[in-house]
C-alpha cells in the first residue's frame, strides 16, 4: 500500500562535514534534515558521513560484509581504536525492514554520540570502551527496500511501506511491496518453527523464505558473527515501545544461573524507560511469537541480543507511526536514547566494588594466618557488570597501610557465598608490587578478593581503596577496626560470658539448696504426723471419744 503525502521536501541538507565537533542537539538536530522529504536520510547522506568520519578520525572504520539481492553493497561501521577482528564487540543493525526509517536515525545516533565523548569530550569511560571494545553498526540490512523507499521519496513523494527485501520471484497480485522475503523471520534458530511466528505464503508479511539465510542480506549478517567478536547486539525495529527479549519463537526460559539472564534482569530493572514501555518476549508483548528472528539466533550463538521497538504509537493512522515527523523523529532520539546506551554500557569489563569486609581476630584459621596487632584481613567483593574480561587491573591502597599479599576466587554472578566454604589450599597468590596487584584473571562475572595488609600503627582508622581501571579511579573507604579495641570487645564480651555463668551457677545451687531444705521440712512434718496417729491407735478404746450423732 503507498500513501501519499503532502509535505513539500526539505530544503535543509544534511551537513555532515565537522559534525562530531558540534553539540548533541546540533547532531540530533542534522540527523532530522537529511536530504529526502521529511528529513529523512538518503543512502548517500550515510555513506558522505562515514566517509568523513574514517578521513578525519582514525577511530571509524568501514568493512564490506556482503551483498544485497540486487547486489547493493551492505557496509558495517566500526568504532574502537587498533581496530582488529578479535576485539569484544556489539553489534546494532537497523533498518531489516526497510519501512522502520527511524531505527537508521537512532542506529547513526548512537555512534555518533560514543564518538562525541571520545573526541569531544574526552570522557575516559568511553575512552576505555573502544580502546578495549568496539561498537560495530550495519545501518542498511535491508538496503534494497531502503533504495525502493528512498525512490518514491524523491520521485513521487510518496510513503511506500515496503517491509522485506526485493527478492520478489514470486510475483503477489496485490501490490509488488507484498512481495519478498521478511529479512526478520530468515535466520537459522528455530527457522519455521511453525506456520504461526512466520508464514510460508510468499505474499505475506511475515513470509520466512525458502530456508533459513537464503537472503544474502542475513548472510552478511552471519558473516559478521561467524567473522568477529561480537558480544552484544540490538536489532532495532520501529513502533511500539516494545523491548523485545528473546527467545521470541517461543516462551522458552533462559537458564537463570546464565549471563544473559542475568543481564536481562537487570536491564528491565535498570534501563531508564520511558513513557508507556514494555518489557519481555514477544508473546508477552504483543501476542504473537516470530520464528526465525534475529536476536533469537544471535543468542543461540552466544550473543546477548535484544530486539526493541522503538518509538510510540503516537498516531491514529498506522503508517505514520512508521513515518513519524522531525519533531517526533526528534523526540524519539532523546526518550528512547537512555535504555539503548545503557544496553551498550554492558559491553565493556565494569568492576564494581560492593562490599569491603575485615575479619575478626578469631577468624585467622580460615588463611592459616597469625595476625599481629598491625595486621589486618579485608574481603572485597567485586562484580563486574559487563559481559567482556578485564585485563591490567590492579587495586591500590592508601598510604596508611602495605599491601602484603592478597588472594582471590572465583564466585557466580550475586551467589551468596559462605565464608566458612573457603578452601585456602586453592586461593591463588597475585603479585604484589609497591602497595598494588595486578592480574588478568578477573572474569565474567565477580570474584572475592582477600588483602592482608599492615599497618604502622594499629589504632585501626580510615583505608582507602583505590580501583584504577585504565586511568579511571574508582574508589572505596573503609574503617578499620582497631585491634586493641577488638581485643578489648572480645575481653569484655568474655567477662560478661563469665558473670553470666556465675550468676546463673549461684541460681542454680540457690534453687537446689531451697528443693532440698523443702524437702527436709516437709518430711519432718510428715513424721510427726504418723508418730500422732500411731499414739491414738495404741489408746484404749473407752478411752477414745466417739463424736457419733444418730
Amino acid at each position: 500500500m503507498i500513501i501519499l503525502f503532502q509535505l513539500i521536501p526539505t530544503f535543509l541538507s544534511f551537513q555532515y562535514k565537522g559534525i562530531i565537533n558540534q553539540d548533541l542537539n546540533h547532531i540530533k538536530n542534522e540527523l532530522i534534515n537529511g536530504s529526502l522529504p521529511q528529513g529523512r536520510l538518503a543512502i548517500k547522506d550515510v555513506e558522505n558521513l562515514f566517509e568523513e568520519l574514517e578521513n578525519t578520525t582514525n577511530l571509524v572504520h568501514s568493512q564490506q560484509i556482503g551483498e544485497s539481492y540486487l547486489n547493493k553493497t551492505i557496509y558495517s561501521y566500526t568504532l574502537c581504536s587498533n581496530f582488529t577482528k578479535d576485539k569484544p564487540m556489539m553489534l546494532i543493525t537497523s533498518l531489516h525492514h526497510s519501512r522502520e526509517v527511524a531505527s537508521l536515525q537512532m542506529n547513526i545516533y548512537l555512534f555518533l554520540y560514543i564518538l562525541w565523548e571520545v573526541k569531544h569530550q574526552k570522557n575516559p569511560y568511553y575512552i576505555n570502551m573502544i580502546t578495549h571494545n568496539c561498537i560495530m553498526i550495519v545501518p542498511f540490512v535491508n538496503i534494497d527496500g531502503y533504495n525502493e523507499i528512498e525512490y518514491e521519496f524523491n520521485k513521487h513523494y510518496f510513503q511506500p511501506l515496503t517491509r522485506k527485501n526485493l527478492n520478489r520471484t514470486i510475483i503477489c497480485n496485490q501490490l509488488d511491496e507484498l512481495a519478498g522475503i521478511d529479512l526478520n523471520r530468515n535466520y537459522g534458530y528455530h527457522f519455521g518453527h511453525d506456520n504461526i511466528g512466520s508464514s510460508n505464503d510468499p505474499c505475506d508479511e511475515t513470509y520466512r523464505g525458502s530456508a533459513a539465510f537464503s537472503e544474502k542480506e542475513t548472510q552478511a549478517i552471519k558473516y559478521v558473527v561467524e567473522n568477529y567478536n561480537i558480544k552484544m547486539a540490538m536489532n532495532l525495529h520501529c513502533f511500539g515501545n516494545l523491548w523485545v527479549l528473546p527467545y521470541s519463537y517461543d516462551n522458552e526460559d533462559l537458564d537463570k544461573d546464565g549471563v544473559p539472564y542475568l543481564i536481562y534482569e537487570d536491564f528491565k530493572q535498570n534501563g531508564q524507560f520511558q513513557g508507556n514501555y514494555k518489557i519481555g518476549h514477544a508473546i508477552e508483548l504483543v501476542q504473537y511469537t516470530a520464528n526465525g528472528e534475529a536476536a533469537d539466533w544471535m543468542l543461540s550463538q552466544g550473543i546477548i541480543a535484544i530486539s526493541p521497538e522503538l518509538g510510540e504509537q503516537t498516531y491514529s493512522n498506522f503508517f505514520q507511526n512508521f513515518y513519524p515527523d522531525q519533531e517526533q523523529t526528534l523526540k524519539l532520539l532523546n526518550t528512547e536514547f537512555p535504555p539503548l546506551i545503557h544496553f551498550i554500557n554492558y559491553l565493556p569489563f565494569q568492576p564494581l566494588i560492593i562490599k569491603l569486609y575485615q575479619y575478626n581476630l578469631d577468624d585467622n584459621e580460615k588463611f592459616n594466618k597469625v595476625l599481629s596487632p598491625k595486621q589486618y584481613i579485608v574481603e572485597i567483593l567485586c562484580i563486574n557488570h559487563g559481559v567482556s574480561n578485564g585485563s591490567n587491573q590492579y587495586f591500590v591502597v592508601s598510604n596508611n597501610v602495605q599491601l602484603i599479599e592478597a588472594y582471590y576466587i572465583d564466585i557466580k554472578y550475586d551467589q551468596i557465598f559462605n565464608r566458612d566454604q573457603i578452601d585456602t589450599s586453592k586461593l591463588n597468590i597475585l603479585q604484589i608490587n609497591n602497595n598494588t596487584f595486578s592480574t588478568n584473571k578477573f572474569k565474567p562475572r565477580s570474584q572475592i578478593i582477600y588483602f592482608l595488609i599492615y599497618q604502622e600503627s594499629n589504632l585501626g582508622g580510615e583505608v582507602k581503596f583505590y580501583f584504577d581501571l585504565y586511568g579511571e579511579n574508582h574508589q572505596n573507604t573503609f574503617i578499620l577496626k582497631n585491634h586493641q579495641e577488638e581485643q578489648k570487645q572480645l575481653k569484655d564480651i568474655q567477662y560478661h560470658k563469665l558473670y553470666n555463668l556465675l550468676y546463673i551457677g549461684v541460681l542454680i545451687i540457690l534453687i537446689i539448696t531451697i528443693s532440698i531444705l523443702f524437702q527436709f521440712f516437709t518430711k519432718k512434718i510428715s513424721n510427726k504426723k504418723q508418730q500422732h496417729i500411731i499414739e491414738l491407735i495404741e489408746q484404749k478404746p473407752e478411752q477414745i471419744e466417739l463424736n457419733v450423732y444418730i
